[in-house]
């Protein structure tokens, strides 16, 4: 979904909306007869409790409230039943708040309400409203980085209970499948029956784990399925698999709503901190306020450029930034930046990436993949 900001406040009464996880609290600022001290109102986060706010609102009014994991419904719910203009602020820009001393949530509704009467509309920090298509494959996305996560820890956690008991030559990468996990975990730890049953049980979890794993990369899959434009344009690039388009088509969509390649990389959160004062420059890492799921993705689709071996222009930036003395994590961002920017390109063209100079490779990546059933007539025309 787009965002429809406008070119100057045309309301006549603003709603500010501070939400919590069964109660949401409100202020009302009227631009026509402002009042000292604006009216605060509460209620449910529930469909009886927004039905009684968009019985108050009228097509003359704006309704803002910050980005969260309530807010796309609810702002969703009230542009259905109400003629209310809705906006949706990004929470990681809104200094306003986090940064407040007196934080309350009657306090944070008027600051809200305030920053949006007290704002010119083109420096609104806004974030497009998802619809529940995009919210439900974010959900899929989002729940998949965090059983990778979950892994992750029961793995250290396996390799832990080794260490702990004596047995030092194991490495993380032994405990990688199941089967060699057990039989390791009854030769190592036989004559410990503590160590053995706590052991038994977090490989039992891993299994578990890695079973939702499975699981949620099924449903990614599809999720391509039912995007096959925006899906081959981001998988023919080098570098990115299933899980990497995924979480780009879940949040990035068609690309619509950016309007350069600059924009792209600021969403994503792979732009660099600046520190300028006089003559003096200081240029830190990038900036951490962007979107987890596609930059933690597309930075590790960067590290993968490294090792593709066909020759290619991204996979020679990353031995030329290498030659120069970037290596490690710098030249990772660099070819992440540049994966992004050519992505969104490709989105707006509707066309793939071609620096193999054939398609062969996108065809390997599919059948490796499982994702035969994309219709690839697009870049066969191309050829």
């Amino acid at each position: 979904m787009k965002i429809e900001r406008p070119e100057k406040i045309e309301a006549r009464r603003i709603f500010g909306l501070d939400l919590s996880k069964r109660t949401f609290t409100g202020c009302i600022l009227d631009l026509v007869d402002p009042r000292p001290k604006p009216p605060v109102f509460d209620g449910r986060m529930s469909d009886d409790g927004w039905m009684k706010l968009c019985s108050r609102l009228d097509e003359h009014d704006y309704v803002v409230l910050e980005g969260g994991s309530s807010s796309a419904h609810m702002a969703r719910f009230i542009l259905s039943n109400s003629k209310a203009r809705v906006f949706m602020l990004n929470p990681c820009k809104l200094h306003i708040i986090y940064e407040s001393m007196n934080k309350t949530d009657r306090n944070d509704a008027i600051r809200i309400a305030k920053y949006l009467r007290d704002t010119q509309p083109e420096a609104w920090c806004l974030i497009p409203i998802p619809s529940e298509d995009e919210d439900a494959m974010r959900s899929i996305v989002s729940s998949q980085i965090f059983m990778k996560q979950e892994r992750t820890k029961l793995i250290n956690k396996l390799h832990a209970i080794f260490n702990h008991n004596g047995v030092t030559y194991l490495k993380k990468s032994d405990l990688k499948f199941s089967t060699r996990r057990y039989e390791l975990v009854d030769y190592c730890l036989a004559g410990n029956n503590a160590a053995h049953t706590d052991a038994m049980i977090v490989a039992m979890l891993l299994d578990s784990c890695e079973s939702a794993c499975n699981e949620y990369e099924e449903l990614c899959r599809k999720l391509l399925l039912d995007h096959p434009k925006e899906a081959l344009a981001w998988l023919s690039l080098p570098g990115v698999g299933l899980l990497t388009a995924a979480a780009c088509v879940a949040y990035i969509g068609d690309g619509e709503r950016f309007s350069s390649p600059s924009q792209i990389r600021n969403y994503i959160g792979l732009v660099p901190r600046i520190d300028q004062s006089g003559i003096m420059e200081h240029i830190y890492g990038v900036n951490h306020f962007g979107c987890m799921p596609v930059r933690r993705n597309i930075v590790q689709a960067a590290w993968s450029v490294k090792k593709i071996a066909s020759c290619n222009p991204l996979t020679d930036k990353w031995c030329e930034m290498s030659a120069r003395g970037k290596k490690g994590q710098r030249a990772a961002v660099a070819i992440a930046n540049s994966l992004s920017s050519i992505g969104w390109t490709l989105l707006k063209k509707g066309e793939l990436y071609n620096g193999f100079d054939d398609f062969s490779y996108l065809e390997k990546k599919l059948s490796y993949l499982k994702l035969r059933a994309i219709d690839t007539s697009m870049y066969k025309q191309l050829v």
